[in-house]
């Protein structure tokens, strides 16, 4: 009888959800001159963002009792969303955020968006930007990962439902998160 061996990421390190999202930010090009004493607000890439999140959900479920109880207790309510998806098999609901919520911060992130790409519009070619005429909108999100739960994207969802199919994450619970 052949015995496998195989061997995991081992992380302990709290620092990795921090730094791992801190790669999906948007940095604009560096030939714009934003306004004076303009702050541009924090984004990330959509697509970086979501992989993100899948890559940190794969670590703490590899990691549970080093990283998995940290996340769940004290990291964003997003990850704990996908944690709870995982554990229950339930791909469907999203925790921690209601339809009502969900369309709020939508509406928000797309006025930011929008304001922003108008700025840079702006500060470049003088473009005034609408959602019709807008190329940063469908790319970019909020980079706020410790502010409130976002439903993933569709394309999101069956990717975490694949990888928990294939990778078994709803056998992490070491400790079993939802008790």
């Amino acid at each position: 009888m052949e015995l496998f061996l195989f061997l995991m990421l081992e992380a302990d390190n709290q620092e990795i959800f921090d730094m791992v999202l801190h790669l999906t930010a948007y940095h604009y090009p560096e030939n714009i001159v934003l306004p004076q004493g303009y702050t541009p607000p924090n984004l990330a890439v959509s697509t970086l963002y979501w992989k993100a999140w899948l890559m940190l959900l794969m670590l703490i479920a590899h990691n549970p009792g080093s990283l998995g109880s940290e996340a769940w207790n004290s990291f964003p309510p997003i990850l704990r969303a996908l944690m709870e998806m995982c554990i229950t098999n339930d791909f469907a609901t999203s925790s921690g955020t209601t339809d009502q919520t969900e369309l709020q911060v939508a509406a928000i992130e797309k006025q930011t968006i929008l304001e922003f790409e108008t700025d840079l519009g702006a500060a470049s070619t003088k473009t005034v930007i609408t959602e019709n005429n807008s190329l940063l909108l469908s790319q970019l999100t909020s980079l706020d990962p410790r502010g409130s739960t976002r439903r993933p994207p569709p394309a999101v969802i069956e990717q975490l439902r694949t990888l928990n199919a294939t990778l078994l994450l709803c056998r992490s619970r070491q400790p079993n998160f939802l008790l």
